[in-house]
């Protein structure tokens, strides 16, 4: 499946910094470790992010509290053959890809409905509160914002300011970032898997691409507060190249 060093490498091309885990470096390795917080699975990452620029010795996660492994799937061989839905909508699933699950379970303070039932699903009519899914690529400033504000919005973008990410992976595949691992020497194309509240979500360009609008008058808390209760990254997809 993903082993750990491809997780760590894929996170570090996601923070545009060095990203490893206790696991690996095991004590005494002067790097900052990262505490979990309950709001948001990236809630630790963003914490500490000043302390990657000030010192430049980059992040530790703990790779137990980080991942969801149970939940890790591998799509590479993977063609479907009949159509998925999550929160009442078709679901591209990323076949193609590896994905490993981040670890959101119980980590929002409105529960796990928005994450749905836990397995197979090809019925729309999914269950009461689930949320759809969409894809996030990454480039340039939008790779650190990920981490760093759980999806921060930019201005002067073309449908107005907000958050944006798509349910069709080949748009998202399009900005993503790509690292080479020194474990496998593979170059790989990294994009993020979200969930998306559709009472905040607009559509856009015949439904290719979710706009989450925030207005340019809020607060960095409000701002950060809103994000957090319309999209949710649960998950991390590579493919090689």
């Amino acid at each position: 499946m993903i082993n750990s060093d491809v997780r760590l490498e894929a996170l570090s091309a996601l923070c545009n910094t060095q990203v490893t885990s206790c696991q690996a470096q095991g004590s005494g390795s002067g790097l900052q470790l990262v505490s979990a917080r309950p709001m948001s699975v990236f809630g630790f990452v963003s914490a500490a992010m000043g302390h990657s620029g000030a010192d430049g010795n980059g992040l530790v996660i703990d790779e137990e509290e980080f991942f969801d492994k149970a939940y890790d799937f591998d799509f590479s061989g993977v063609k479907d053959c009949c159509t998925y839905f999550r929160g009442g909508e078709v679901y591209q699933r990323p076949c193609g890809w590896l994905r490993f699950a981040l670890k959101v379970w119980d980590k929002y303070p409105d529960g796990n409905a928005w994450l749905g039932n836990r397995g197979h699903c090809t019925t729309k009519y999914s269950k009461h509160g689930e949320w759809p899914v969409s894809y996030h690529g990454t480039s340039d400033d939008g790779a650190r914002a990920i981490i760093v504000t759980n999806y921060k919005p930019g201005p002067g973008q073309k449908y107005g300011r907000g958050v944006y990410s798509t349910p069709k992976l080949e748009y998202a595949a399009d900005y993503a970032e790509t690292f080479q691992s020194k474990s496998t020497g593979k170059t790989y194309l990294v994009v993020m898997q979200n969930r998306v509240n559709p009472v905040y979500r607009q559509k856009h360009n015949g439904d290719t691409y979710w706009l989450l609008p925030v207005p340019d008058d809020m607060s960095a808390y409000e701002e950060q507060k809103l994000v957090e209760k319309a999209i949710r990254p649960y998950g991390v997809l590579i493919k090689p190249l």
